[in-house]
């Protein structure tokens, strides 16, 4: 995941989960998985204060969902599963011409980008087609001065915005109050190229709007647009397999929408797998 942003704020560092916010468990199997990243510490409960926003008033979010991060942030997850792997960094896969002398090749990228590398499978490729992915703006701001919210995290309506969080609930003494704001996938959408310098103080003013008690002037303050950050609908199938070729495809789009949904589709592809090595 890469889903933390580091920023040198004058001589303060500041990092931001801007991506995946937090991870919540259904499936038996991935509840399992995170109970052990929490006995390895990769992860902790998360006991901020949520409310929703209807446009009108706030009201508190009910309890009986468990929200988890990852320690320090969320790409720790990431890095963990890494380990012992050969990762090739900043490599762009234009095509897949030949597949000889691999026994299955598996493509965990949003649809858009899967599209092209799967277009020599007819099957694939129109599954692959039929999903659209909308975007979503994040803007990541940090304040010398807490902002003054009966929350930690938000979930929003009748606003640009879709969700606001305090990356962390508790701030040591002296620390900034740093803040990630997602815009929704209609603003986002309609506002797609909009320049970030542009963005961010556009959604800080929403922000303002929600807090009603107003926001301090922020010490930092960037835009970081995902354009493939959900699927519309998503898929529900786990993984997709064709059956003539050795292609796999997995990822969230597949699956759902959350940290679960990548997980679980990367088993079902891992599945898939197996079963033709096995074969």
């Amino acid at each position: 995941m890469q889903d933390v942003e580091r920023s040198g704020a004058g001589t303060v560092d500041l990092a931001f989960d801007h991506g995946a916010q937090y991870i919540t468990a259904r499936d038996p199997h991935f509840a399992l998985v995170l109970a052990h990243w929490a006995r390895e510490r990769l992860v902790t409960k998360w006991n901020g204060r949520i409310v929703s926003f209807d446009g009108e008033g706030w009201e508190a979010v009910a309890p009986g969902t468990d929200r988890y991060v990852g320690v320090p942030g969320m790409g720790a997850i990431g890095r963990s599963l890494a380990i012992g792997l050969d990762i090739r960094y900043e490599s762009c896969i234009e095509s897949l011409d030949a597949l000889a002398g691999f026994d299955r090749v598996v493509l965990s990228v949003p649809a858009p980008e899967a599209a092209p590398l799967v277009a020599a499978s007819p099957a694939l490729a129109a599954r692959v087609a039929g999903v659209t992915m909308k975007p979503c703006w994040a803007v990541l701001a940090a304040f010398e001065e807490p902002v003054r919210a009966p929350f930690d995290g938000a979930f929003v309506q009748g606003s640009p915005l879709s969700w606001v969080a305090r990356t962390r609930s508790t701030r040591r003494p002296g620390d900034p109050d740093a803040w990630v704001l997602h815009a929704s996938t209609q603003w986002s959408g309609a506002h797609l190229l909009d320049p970030p310098d542009t963005v961010g103080p556009f959604l800080l003013g929403a922000f303002d709007v929600l807090v009603r008690t107003g926001v301090p002037k922020p010490l930092y303050l960037t835009a970081h647009r995902w354009r493939y950050a959900g699927a519309d609908p998503p898929l529900a199938v786990g993984a997709l397999r064709d059956e003539t070729s050795n292609l796999v495809v997995c990822g969230d789009w597949c699956a759902g929408a959350r940290v679960e949904d990548a997980y679980v589709s990367g088993l079902a592809a891992a599945r898939e797998v197996l079963g033709v090595l096995r074969s």
